[in-house]
């Protein structure tokens, strides 16, 4: 397991205001009108296919795969008090407390596979990527979402009680001609962020080349890469984080196939 404990201590102790907090869309905009209208917009054609979530949550998303008329709807997620809350709003799907890491299911047992931001919080996606592949029949897709390399790479250039400054680039003295690097994209770097002012959960960001090439050396080829935009709708609910995501994205969505 490559998920921090901390992390999934977070998700357990808190699974109650997580699930209100992404059931509303005033609350997750960017689920709501950004993450969310990209990845149903790349999900296959599943009606009577057997479908599975990965870091399935509060189970938001398997229900509406199930409701686009998935035979079997099957979530699965580390955080066990998210299985609770998923299993009681979703009774029509499946839910097991499981590693994305470790999936205990036979070979080829599933026509889909989905995971909402949830492998940035893995260090290890070789043998998500390895799993996920062999519980998928051939011809089918895996879709799933995940920090923007781009985005994660940033750092914290100034941060006080008035705001702070993420940034990536290179700036120059022209007097000196000293260099001054902010960022690194080329390398994968754990990022601890607090939540709530109290406890951390870990991501980690990884540049693009490694996410598909991940994916390709488990044996999957690349079928679509998505760099979302909002939802017009998104500038009444949160409009600064709107004409944020028009020119600078936060997710990355890709949908890879089994041949």
């Amino acid at each position: 397991m490559s998920t921090d404990p901390k992390t999934i201590a977070w998700y357990n102790q808190n699974a109650s205001d997580y699930a209100s907090h992404v059931r509303n869309p005033k609350h997750s905009a960017y689920h709501a009108y950004y993450e969310k209208p990209a990845m149903y917009s790349l999900v296959s054609q599943i009606k009577g296919k057997r479908v599975l979530s990965l870091g399935t949550g509060s189970g938001e998303d398997i229900g509406y795969l199930k409701s686009l008329g998935a035979k079997r709807s099957v979530g699965v997620d580390i955080a066990e008090e998210l299985i609770k809350i998923a299993q009681s709003g979703h009774p029509e799907c499946e839910f097991f407390t499981m590693d994305m890491e470790k999936l205990d299911f036979p070979d080829g047992s599933f026509d889909f596979a989905y995971s909402s931001l949830a492998l940035h919080y893995i260090e290890n996606w070789s043998r998500v990527f390895g799993e996920t592949f062999r519980v998928l029949k051939p011809g089918s897709h895996f879709l799933f979402s995940c920090i923007h390399p781009l985005r994660s790479a940033m750092v914290e250039t100034r941060g006080d009680e008035d705001g702070y400054e993420k940034q990536i680039g290179i700036s120059k003295d022209r007097r000196s001609g000293k260099f001054t690097i902010n960022g690194d994209y080329l390398h994968m770097k754990r990022i601890d962020a607090e939540i709530g002012g109290t406890m951390k959960v870990t991501t980690w960001h990884r540049p693009f080349g490694e996410i598909v090439n991940s994916a390709i050396d488990a044996g999957f080829q690349i079928d679509r890469l998505v760099e979302p935009e909002p939802l017009p709708a998104m500038q009444d609910v949160d409009p600064q984080s709107y004409e944020r995501l028009k020119r600078i994205p936060e997710f990355l969505v890709v949908r890879v196939k089994k041949p």
